[in-house]
């Protein structure tokens, strides 16, 4: 049985996507970072009140810039960020801000592929802030930030409610709050993301999130939209590319006219090449998830057209990237069986399965129907 378009990217994207990101370590992504954490901060003045003045002035320069960069929501101007914050830590290690605003630039530029180190000491730096501070809400933001990319969606809503007591007016707040909603709420998320948008209309990444409530509602011509003023603000995240193009595919998926119905396919199918052809996985590896997703998904869009061969070849780049991947192996699988090579189906279907374990129920007995259906 071939899995409509429609399906696979209902199902299994939406449930394997989540543990693939957790799980994948891509030839050390972040590595970097958990060195440059592990730097010791020398020199600089320890406690709140100990610090000169010009320490502290010094520090604010540089937690200043960190800001700055950080609000561009520019995935590739995040390690400059981190580098800002560390250095305003190196004149004054126990300012509050700028280890919150460490802990949740690390949060953001790693999303849910942050392994379970960089999670920890980021969630060390957010703890520290607050120790200094207890009614920062910064803090309390790096840390929902944190368990929403882990998933852990009630502890986040706990921690983010927290921050809202001592900021309620706060767009950055608003926006940890509309995404942790996403999943669970996307009525609610909207109306949230929408209030932070009000708020602050220059936050590139709550166009993202909105975009990605109304998608979750179907309305894919809003999320269009807000796709596209995201991309004018942050042209290098190839993210942006790729969410188009799952709104194009849904949009395809239930329009009834088979004219239109080619037009917004062959749409999503560019904005996937553009994903593809704009990442830069070597130099930019926190660009790798969403390359690999537009792999996969071409892939499936070639399988569901019978175009067996240029499916394996997508597949083929996709392996390079993370070859554990699930999903990679359960399409493989579905190729191979379209092909009638029942062998390698059968081995692809089994790895897939044998990686699954931690998966949803769903998934491992559509794995099992697969490989009974051999």
């Amino acid at each position: 049985m071939r899995l409509p378009i429609k399906e696979l990217s209902g199902i299994l994207f939406k449930i394997f996507k989540v543990g693939m990101m957790r799980k994948i370590s891509l030839l050390g992504i972040g590595l970097e970072i958990l060195i440059m954490l592990l730097i010791p901060f020398w020199g600089c003045k320890k406690g709140v009140e100990t610090a000169s003045e010009p320490l502290k002035k010094q520090a604010e320069e540089h937690y200043q810039k960190a800001r700055r960069l950080f609000l561009t929501c520019d995935p590739d101007k995040y390690p400059d960020a981190m580098k800002e914050y560390q250095l305003a830590l190196t004149y004054w290690d126990e300012y509050p801000e700028a280890l919150a605003g460490l802990a949740e630039a690390i949060s953001m530029w790693r999303g849910f592929s942050i392994s379970e180190q960089e999670f920890g000491q980021a969630y060390q730096l957010a703890q520290r802030s607050l120790r200094l501070n207890p009614k920062l809400a910064e803090g309390y933001r790096a840390m929902a930030d944190l368990f929403r990319h882990r998933k852990e969606n009630e502890r986040a809503l706990r921690m983010i409610n927290k921050a809202l007591e001592f900021k309620p007016s706060d767009a950055e707040n608003l926006y940890v709050k509309g995404s942790v909603l996403l999943d669970s709420n996307p009525e609610e998320a909207f109306a949230v993301l929408a209030q932070a948008k009000r708020l602050n209309p220059d936050l590139p990444k709550t166009y993202f999130n909105l975009a990605s409530a109304c998608h979750k509602l179907g309305q894919f011509d809003e999320a269009i939209h807000l796709l596209d003023i995201y991309q004018k603000s942050v042209p290098s995240d190839v993210a942006g590319y790729c969410s188009l193009a799952m709104v194009y595919l849904n949009k395809s998926n239930a329009e009834k006219s088979e004219t239109t119905k080619k037009e917004l396919l062959d749409t999503a199918i560019n904005n996937l090449k553009l994903t593809i052809a704009k990442s830069d996985v070597k130099n930019k590896p926190w660009q790798a998830s969403w390359t690999l997703l537009s792999l996969k998904m071409l892939a499936n869009i070639n399988l569901g057209q019978a175009n067996y061969q240029e499916a394996l070849d997508y597949l083929k780049k996709a392996e390079e990237i993370y070859p554990e991947d699930p999903e990679l192996h359960y399409l493989y699988g579905l190729v191979y069986k379209g092909m009638g090579n029942k062998n390698l189906a059968k081995t692809h279907l089994e790895k897939s399965l044998s990686l699954t374990q931690d998966t949803n129920p769903e998934v491992r007995e559509l794995i099992k129907k697969e490989l009974k259906g051999l």
